[in-house]
């Protein structure tokens, strides 16, 4: 293993962290902030920070119009569109949904990068991506059938939501890849998707949300709410995202995807022990099927993957570590 392919890991693991957090801190975040507020004051510091990095170090617009549409739509899936359903989704659910639907992303992502990059799919693969499609579709759904305390609607609502945040997300990801292929800047990628996000809300916030609804709610948030929000901001935006395209360059897209299955874990943990988020039914149901077609699909990959570098001759491993 190269030790470029190893920072690329470590630095999918501290993403990893930093995203499996998001859920529980927004969820909580909320109790003080509308959401539109909420994610404009965010892309509001992260805006900032995104003028500050291209203060310090400029980069270079994309020269051909290919180039700049790509770019454009990967910056409007990436944080506007997947970070705006994110937030309207927990408005409206738990915090352990957005845990848990998002635990079949990777498996999208690889699906994706199998039509949009050519990248081959086993057989196991595709009933491992059936049955977390399954498991996804009870997670989501499962509030109106077997769960009898809840605001069934509203749960289905915020849950479907999360699933077309994800499906921005996925696709995010993908034209990431490509936009970088097409020698757009990493950098502007990562900062420039918030400078985009802040111009687009500031003017919807202020045509839906009274002013004087805004000053309230900022003078009576407690520093915890603040805190919340400079974590969104901050980590799990400018640094996250950086870090992300970051490991993007040196590692293949189906790679990259296997560090989404642990965003889950740590959401979840969260939103149970912090936030005191209930298993029901539906999402012990859907996760243990999620958690079946995610381990049918890796374990045959990551074997066959380990049998095609075994029949390779010895000098061609040796150059791949």
């Amino acid at each position: 293993m190269t030790k470029k392919r190893l920072n690329a890991y470590v630095l999918l693991l501290i993403v990893s962290l930093i995203w499996g957090a998001a859920a529980a801190v927004v969820k909580n975040t909320l109790t003080w902030f509308d959401p539109l507020v909420f994610l404009t004051y965010r892309f509001a510091i992260s805006a900032v920070i995104a003028g500050f990095v291209f203060a310090a170090s400029p980069v270079a617009l994309p020269r051909t119009g290919k180039s700049r549409w790509i770019t454009f739509i990967t910056m409007f899936l990436s944080t506007p569109l997947a970070i705006g359903l994110f937030f309207l989704a927990l408005n409206k659910t738990s915090a352990l949904s957005g845990s848990l639907l998002t635990a079949g992303e990777p498996l999208f992502i690889i699906l994706g990068g199998v039509l949009l990059f050519r990248e081959r799919i086993t057989k196991m693969e595709s009933i491992g991506i059936t049955v977390t499609l399954i498991g996804t579709a009870i997670a989501a759904l499962g509030p109106l059938v077997l769960n009898h305390t809840v605001n069934h609607v509203g749960t289905v609502e915020g849950n479907l939501l999360l699933i077309c945040s994800v499906i921005a997300d996925m696709f995010a990801a993908l034209l990431t890849k490509l936009a970088i292929r097409h020698n757009v800047s990493s950098s502007l990628l990562a900062h420039g998707q918030f400078i985009l996000s802040f111009l687009l809300f500031l003017p919807i916030l202020f045509c839906t949300v009274p002013v004087a609804t805004i000053v309230t709610e900022f003078a009576r948030a407690p520093l915890q709410a603040h805190l919340g929000v400079l974590f969104m901001a901050v980590l799990s935006g400018s640094v996250a995202y950086a870090l992300r395209n970051i490991a993007i360059q040196s590692i293949e897209i189906s790679e990259v995807a296997v560090f989404y299955y642990l965003q889950p874990v740590w959401g979840s943990l969260l939103a149970v022990l912090w936030l005191g988020d209930r298993l029901t039914p539906a999402y012990t149901i859907g996760g243990i099927i999620i958690t079946i077609g995610v381990v049918l699909s890796e374990y045959r990959r990551r074997k066959t993957k380990k049998l095609r570098f075994a029949r390779q001759p010895a000098r061609v491993q040796k150059r791949r570590r």
